[in-house]
């Protein structure tokens, strides 16, 4: 017998669904794929040109949602999967190993940050090779990590965490510098001071009330 999804455990357990922790890692997974792309791009127009808008896009997503996506695995999914896993589940030398590329990447991550940047300011890369060294690295080094995350960490998430599991993801969440939710303004969700108290007001829940 298959067991349930997490969604469908979520709505089984009368849990709202949104938002759903595994699924927020999948949308910030595609946005990191794209942010591989743009770098690429950028690489690929080294030595010749550096296009400015590429630039700034590229940093705003490096100092924002990857510095967020990689806390939240870091501080609540891994931390919460390692204790459903069993001593010897192979998937925990996987989330050794990726918490070792995160903090790598985060460095690598700065330093192109630190990089893009003087190239804006100085209207060219000082050092176009290094820049498209360091981009092909870092992006080459986020594709495989995005790949190991959905072939291995996201598949064991949906066979060994819980219900209970998953509403602590979703405090987690709702209550970081990047709360998220469909029904909920974001300037409601930021001033916020815990999920239940963003929640109490929410539409979803007020035809429960009594």
């Amino acid at each position: 017998m298959t067991d349930a999804s997490p969604a469908k455990r979520l709505d089984d357990a009368g849990v709202c669904r949104t938002p759903h922790p595994l699924e927020i890692i999948q949308e910030e997974h595609a946005l990191q794929l794209e942010l591989c792309a743009l770098l690429e791009s950028i690489a690929d127009n080294l030595p010749a040109k550096l296009e400015p808008a590429l630039a700034v896009i590229a940093i705003s997503i490096l100092k924002g949602s990857v510095k967020a996506h990689t806390k939240f695995e870091e501080d609540a999914l891994f931390p919460i999967l390692r204790g459903r896993l069993s001593s010897n589940d192979t998937v925990l030398q996987a989330l050794a190993g990726l918490s070792l590329q995160h903090e790598c990447d985060e460095d690598i991550a700065d330093e192109l940050v630190e990089a893009l940047t003087d190239a804006l300011q100085n209207s060219a890369p000082q050092n176009p090779e290094m820049l498209g060294y360091i981009l092909r690295g870092y992006f080459e080094s986020q594709r495989r990590h995005i790949a190991w995350e959905e072939s291995i960490v996201l598949p064991a998430a949906r066979r060994a965490l819980t219900v209970e599991d998953l509403t602590r993801l979703q405090e987690w969440i709702m209550t970081s510098d990047h709360p998220r939710c469909i029904r909920i303004p974001l300037l409601t969700l930021r001033a916020g001071k815990s999920s239940s108290s963003i929640c109490v007001k929410c539409p979803a829940s007020l035809g429960q009330e009594k």
